[in-house]
């Protein structure tokens, strides 16, 4: 497994790995972040890993400023589920956050999800839901 930066020449592989998962799927208001010019603009702004093992690209994270630090996306295969992917991708990019001065980072989710779920086994909490009814869940940076 190797997490490799994000760049312009994945958005096929991320458009294929989105659109693999069989939870959290596209909802009406998300359409308009998958254009490909709102997705150059996030990767360029460096927060975002695409893992690949020998079967190919499984799994991507992507980490924004808008301008607070969002975690804009977190997907992994179906079948690589459940097997370090999510959990790897998902630390390179808090450390970035984290790295860029941020204390706190935000994202949301469908709730009752596996997603879900899983940030909350990383210390992640609920804070409310949005004005589409997705969980908000924050996690701060832990001080000495």
């Amino acid at each position: 497994m190797e997490l490799i930066k994000l760049t312009a020449e994945h958005i096929k592989e991320m458009y294929d790995i989105r659109f693999s998962v069989t939870e959290n799927l596209v909802h009406a208001h998300q359409i308009e972040y998958l254009q490909r010019n709102v997705i150059l603009a996030d990767v360029a702004q460096g927060g975002g890993w695409i893992c690949k093992t020998d079967d190919g690209y499984v799994g991507y994270g992507l980490g924004i400023h808008i301008p607070h630090a969002l975690i804009g996306g977190l997907f992994v295969r179906p079948e690589y589920q459940g097997r370090g992917v999510g959990g790897a991708i998902l630390e390179k990019i808090t450390e970035w956050f984290f790295e860029q001065g941020d204390t706190e980072i935000e994202l949301t989710t469908d709730e009752h999800s596996s997603a879900a779920r899983f940030y909350q086994a990383r210390g992640w909490h609920s804070c409310g839901h949005d004005e589409y009814g997705q969980l908000i869940m924050k996690k701060r940076k832990m001080t000495k």
